[in-house]
């Protein structure tokens, strides 16, 4: 019996699998002591007018029930709405638990499973391309110390959001659920979901048939410049300019006109902090969600001061700057916590902005909110040094990893090399934004290899009739990827505008 297809079943073992050694390996994939026989899987019977009651009895699970799909479901499905207790520190499974919370889209016991970490706070069941071509069962987890998966306010613990716990995480849902559907486990996700499934295959990768993560980006430092190195080198140039000479012109030539049209999001005196933060990272939002193809909504130097402030208006994050209080901007800071202290983040203002910035908030760093936010928590120097291990692993020893990046997102900066092992590959997917990198709009030629892979993976051919289907549901599920990061960019001005 391969390691691979072996259940997991004992919680000795999963404290057994350690970080790895001092170079960062990964760690053993689980097996007991070669001097043992392999432990008889643990299996539950999966029977359809048993679900619900069977899945509130897997191991761990505290709650589970079945609910609306939602819009964001092709039927025939059934949706389940579980939470899963899990410790707040792995290092310590005794210690202060969490309920995580799990959104699954079931198709059939006989189904392969696709399992994610959304990365972020989740509210709704949805399907993306994968699912309809493979029809499988969809695990989606929300990211711990987000949404509604938080620990109580005693139990709160910084320093337990790291990218160890988070894998061990998506790995006690596999353990727990591979109880339940034994055939192929495939994990995916996308931009911080995508590196959490990154690093959970660095981590585990026996507890998976294979990996598809989307647009995931492996940042090189706290504050990463090779990304503006990217959006310098790697972007159609005209529009590019268009873009930055915008910003140029909002901060210096029509400064005074934006200032006026800003009083009622603002309030008085409030306009200029608004307008350069708003202004900073304007270009990142544009090729992170909308591309090469709103170029022509790009104004030129000619355009009427109307037109300008309209393409602010739907092109910046002023849309996004909705307030955030209580338990929704601490789960902010968590995300906030994760990228400075381990994951690192992206410098997202161009050359040509930064100098033109005077307000302090337009010109403060991550660190610099962070700590306005939270200023009795402690900030650890920050380690990339799994981040590191982990590039290199993919660079040279992942197996069974297809990873899936668009031309244009500026996260392609910090795109993983492609893999060396021939059972992995990566394809960039033309003129693609973040969300818009799907493997159904690569060409015909690389789509076909992609689907090989991912066949592969889950055992079976993809029904090529739910083509159409497939694009929907990677379209629906990309504006909810969009619409969630950039509420989450739109984080420091969100602090600072009044409630339009």
């Amino acid at each position: 019996m391969s390691n691979r297809h072996r259940a997991i079943a004992l919680s000795s073992v999963l404290l057994l699998a350690a970080c790895g050694d001092d170079n960062h390996a990964p760690p053993a994939s689980g097996a007991p002591d070669a001097a043992e026989p392999d432990a008889a899987p643990v299996t539950i019977s999966c029977d359809e007018g048993t679900l619900e009651a069977t899945l509130g009895e897997l191991p761990g699970v505290s709650s589970a029930t079945e609910t609306a799909c939602g819009d964001y479901v092709v039927q025939p499905a059934r949706c389940f709405a579980i939470a899963i207790d899990q410790p707040v520190d792995h290092a310590e499974p005794d210690g202060a638990r969490f309920p995580q919370q799990l959104f699954l889209v079931h198709r059939g016991c006989d189904r392969p499973t696709l399992v994610a970490d959304w990365g972020y706070s989740n509210d709704a069941f949805f399907d993306i391309e994968l699912s309809l071509l493979y029809g499988t069962n969809d695990l989606w987890i929300e990211h711990r110390f987000q949404g509604a998966s938080l620990p109580a306010a005693t139990d709160w613990d910084w320093s337990a959001l790291t990218i160890e716990n988070g894998a061990r995480d998506m790995h006690q849902v596999i353990e727990s659920f591979r109880t339940l559907y034994q055939g192929r486990w495939v994990s995916t996700g996308a931009s911080k979901g995508g590196i959490t499934a990154t690093y959970h295959s660095y981590f585990f990768p026996d507890d998976l048939d294979g990996a598809i993560p989307y647009v995931a980006p492996a940042s090189r430092a706290r504050v990463d410049p090779a990304y503006q190195d990217f959006l310098d080198d790697s972007l159609p140039a005209a529009c590019a300019d268009r873009v930055r000479d915008v910003q140029v012109a909002a901060l210096t030539t029509r400064r005074a006109m934006m200032l006026d049209r800003l009083t009622p999001f603002t309030g008085p005196g409030g306009e200029a902090e608004a307008l350069e933060m708003l202004t900073n990272g304007l270009d990142w939002g544009f090729w992170q969600a909308w591309g090469a193809s709103y170029c022509s909504q790009v104004p030129r130097a000619s355009a009427t001061d109307g037109r300008f402030w309209k393409f602010y208006l739907d092109f910046s994050y002023l849309a996004f700057a909705a307030p955030a209080t209580g338990d929704e901007q601490k789960s902010l800071g968590a995300l906030y916590y994760e990228w400075l202290t381990e994951q690192g983040f992206a410098l997202q203002v161009n050359s040509r902005v930064a100098p033109l910035l005077e307000e302090p908030a337009a010109r403060k760093t991550m660190e610099d909110d962070f700590r306005e936010m939270f200023a009795t928590v402690e900030l650890p120097a920050y380690d990339g040094s799994v981040t590191a291990a982990v590039r290199d692993w993919m660079r040279d020893e992942a197996e069974d990893v297809l990873l899936i990046y668009g031309q244009y997102d500026p996260w392609s900066g910090g795109a993983m090399d492609a893999p060396a092992q021939p059972s992995s590959a990566r394809f960039t997917v033309p003129a693609a934004t973040h969300g818009g990198a799907q493997i159904g709009s690569l060409g015909e030629e690389d789509q076909a290899a992609a689907l090989a892979i991912a066949t592969r993976f889950f055992g079976s051919e993809p029904d090529l009739g739910q083509r159409q289907a497939a694009a929907l549901a990677g379209a629906l599920h990309q504006r909810l990827l969009e619409r969630q990061q950039l509420r989450v960019l739109a984080t420091p001005l969100r602090m600072r505008l009044l409630p339009r």
